[in-house]
C-alpha cells in the first residue's frame, strides 16, 4: 500500500514540475526538457437516464448508483514524449486517471480514485542505414504497461465514437505489463505504432506477465507468460472494392493472476473504405476462449459513421453476442444468455476542444438478466480535451 501511494505521489509531482517549467523561466536545461514532452488529457462528465434503475445494472452503461444522475467519470492526464527521429530514438508515456472510473482500470491492487492508466518507454533500433539503402527501416520496442493489441475500442472515453463501451470490449484484455515489438517501426514523428503505420503491413509480437490489467501482477506459476501477437495489413488494390481497406488481427494467450486455466483472446477487424468520404464502416469479431464445453464468448460488431455536417456526426454500433461465461455484472449461471445490442450516438461540436454526445443504447437478451429482457438508456456526455 505504501509503495502505491509513493508511486502516485511521484507521478503527480512529475506533472506539477512539467507545468511549472512551462509557466516560468528556470534553468537552461529545464525549458529544453519541457519542450520535448507534452502534457495533455481530458475531463469526462455525463448524465444517464433510463425508465428504471434496472436499465443500468451492467457496468458498460454505468452502474445503478449512476442511474438518473450526473456523474464525473474521469480526469485523464498524460505526459508524453513521442519518438521523432528515423534512426536511434527513445520516448515515453505516463497516463494517470483520477476519479470514479479509475478503479475500473483494475491496474492497482485496490479500488482507488487514482490509478496508473499506462506507463511505458519506447525504443527505436534502425535495421538499415537510410543513407546507403535509400530507405529507412526500424524495429520499435515498447516496455512497461501499455494498451493491449486486441480490441476495437479503447479504455479512454475520448478515443471512441460512443460513450458506452461495446460487449466486445468486455471480453478483451485492456492493458498488459511486459514488452512489445513492432516491425517495421513507424517513421512519422509522434505516431503511435500500435494504431498507425507507414508500410502496407505491420507485425507486433510481445510477452506480458498476465492477460489481466494488474500492473506487476503474475499468475500462480510465474513462468507461465502471456503471449501477444498482432498483424495489421492494408489490402492491395488488386482486391477491387476492398483495396486500401485495413485488416487487423490480434491474439493473446495467457493466464490471469488467479486460476490455472489458459485464456485465449482473438480479435479481428476490417475497416472498409466506402465511396463517399462522409461514411466510415468497420466490421469486428471478438472472442474469448476458455477451457470446457460451452464457456467461449463471441461478439460480432458493425460500426457505421456518417458525417452530417462540419460539426455534426452520427455513429451506430450493432452487436450480436453469444455468452458462454459471465458478461453481465451480478448475473447468475442461470441467467447466462445470448443477446443483441444497438447504440446510436450523435456528436455535435459546439465548442472547440469539447466532445458533446447524445447517446441511446438498447440491449436485448434471449433470457432475463437481472429480471429484464430489454435494457434501454439515454446518455449525455461532455468531454473537454486539453
Amino acid at each position: 500500500m505504501g509503495l502505491e501511494v509513493w508511486m502516485r505521489g511521484l507521478v503527480l509531482l512529475v506533472f506539477i514540475l512539467i507545468g511549472s517549467a512551462r509557466a516560468q523561466d528556470a534553468a537552461v536545461t529545464a525549458p529544453a526538457l519541457a519542450a520535448s514532452a507534452t502534457l495533455s488529457g481530458y475531463v469526462s462528465t455525463g448524465y444517464r437516464w433510463g425508465p428504471s434503475p434496472g436499465n443500468f445494472a451492467y457496468g458498460l452503461s454505468g452502474t445503478t448508483s449512476r442511474a438518473n444522475a450526473f456523474s464525473l467519470d474521469v480526469v485523464a492526464l498524460s505526459l508524453h514524449r513521442p519518438m521523432e527521429n528515423w534512426l536511434l530514438d527513445s520516448g515515453y508515456r505516463v497516463d494517470l486517471w483520477l476519479g470514479p472510473d479509475a478503479s475500473d482500470l483494475e491496474t492497482g491492487s485496490t479500488s482507488n480514485s487514482a490509478e496508473l492508466r499506462q506507463a511505458y518507454l519506447d525504443l527505436r533500433f534502425p535495421l538499415v542505414n537510410p543513407l546507403t539503402a535509400g530507405e529507412t527501416s526500424s524495429l520499435d520496442l515498447r516496455i512497461g504497461t501499455f494498451n493491449s493489441i486486441v480490441g476495437f475500442e479503447s479504455p479512454d472515453h475520448n478515443a471512441n465514437a460512443h460513450y458506452t463501451r461495446s460487449w466486445g470490449y468486455t471480453i478483451q484484455p485492456t492493458v498488459h505489463t511486459g514488452i512489445l515489438a513492432f516491425f517495421p517501426g513507424t517513421g512519422r514523428p509522434g505516431v503511435d505504432p500500435l494504431y498507425e503505420w507507414d508500410s502496407r503491413y505491420q507485425i507486433a509480437l510481445g510477452v506480458a506477465n498476465t492477460n489481466d490489467p494488474r500492473i506487476n501482477g503474475t499468475p500462480a506459476n510465474a513462468d507461465r507468460k502471456t503471449l501477444l501477437a498482432g498483424l495489421m495489413w492494408e489490402l492491395p488494390e488488386a482486391l477491387g472494392p476492398l483495396g486500401g481497406s485495413r485488416f487487423s488481427l490480434g491474439y493473446v494467450n495467457g493466464r490471469a493472476r488467479t486460476g490455472s486455466n489458459p485464456i485465449q483472446n482473438l480479435s479481428l477487424g476490417l475497416g472498409l473504405l466506402p465511396n463517399s468520404e462522409k461514411w466510415n464502416l468497420s466490421l469486428t469479431h471478438d472472442s474469448r476462449i476458455l477451457p470446457g464445453a460451452g464457456n467461449d464468448d463471441s461478439v460480432f460488431g458493425l460500426y457505421v459513421g456518417r458525417t452530417l455536417s462540419d460539426d455534426l456526426t452520427l455513429s451506430a454500433r450493432a452487436e450480436i453476442y453469444q455468452e458462454g461465461a459471465k458478461l453481465y455484472s451480478g448475473e447468475s449461471a442461470a441467467e447466462q444468455t445470448d443477446g443483441q445490442s444497438l447504440t446510436l450516438t450523435l456528436n455535435y461540436k459546439i465548442w472547440e476542444n469539447v466532445i458533446s454526445r447524445l447517446e441511446y443504447r438498447w440491449d436485448n437478451t434471449d433470457e432475463p438478466v437481472n429480471g429484464r429482457h430489454n435494457n434501454q438508456g439515454f446518455h449525455l456526455n461532455f468531454i473537454y480535451e486539453f
